[in-house]
């Protein structure tokens, strides 16, 4: 073998040796992140940042979008049916929300997040129906982003939820509804393990 050959092989064995390394970090990353979402106490996994959802003293929740009102119609969905649902599915989850319509002004301290469901719906000639669910949890701040130094209107973006269903028209409305309260229990599971751990009895 040549120098020439000898370089090239080194070189492939030192990409191969680099990429298993990078794969066992990742995976050794993907196994800490893991450990920390289920088992390990809160203090261990949120030193040196929060999660998500965070001591969010107020959810919002807003009024269903319907991307088009017309194939929602004929696909059965009522915005007011559907919000009705949504709301009532934090009942009993811990989940501080509240409907837009009765919110309060926002009090200073206390953490606000917008609950946005949004739905899009196409009907078919065979009397099928589509929907595509998007659920966003948001809300709006100014902040200075360099390199410019003046502050701009952001949206941070805390947790986003897809779901698609396909149904026939007849079920479609109980389908979206029964995909949008598990959508929720998602969310408050979120919510609750984000929060801090109660202080121990003592």
């Amino acid at each position: 073998m040549n120098v020439k050959n000898v370089r090239s092989a080194t070189r492939g064995n030192n990409r191969i040796t680099e990429k298993r390394a990078v794969m066992r970090n990742s995976r050794g990353f993907l196994s800490l992140l893991f450990f920390c979402a289920t088992f390990a106490p809160f203090e261990v996994c949120a030193q040196g940042y929060a999660p998500e959802l965070y001591n969010v003293g107020e959810v919002i929740v807003n009024y269903v979008r319907l991307d088009d009102p017309k194939a929602a119609s004929i696909c059965g969905l009522s915005r007011e049916e559907i919000a009705s649902v949504f709301a009532s599915s934090f009942e009993g989850t811990g989940v501080p929300a509240v409907a837009a319509l009765d919110a309060k002004p926002p009090m200073v301290g206390k953490a606000r997040i917008q609950l946005i469901p949004q739905i899009a719906t196409y009907a078919d000639e065979n009397m099928n129906c589509v929907s595509w669910i998007s659920i966003t949890a948001e809300s709006r701040a100014n902040l200075a982003i360099p390199p410019v130094n003046v502050p701009r209107g952001v949206t941070i973006l805390y947790w986003r939820q897809h779901a698609k269903v396909f149904s026939s028209q007849t079920i479609h409305s109980q389908k979206v509804k029964d995909v949008l309260k598990k959508m929720a229990l998602e969310f408050a599971q979120r919510y609750r393990l984000d929060q801090p751990p109660e202080p121990a009895q003592q």
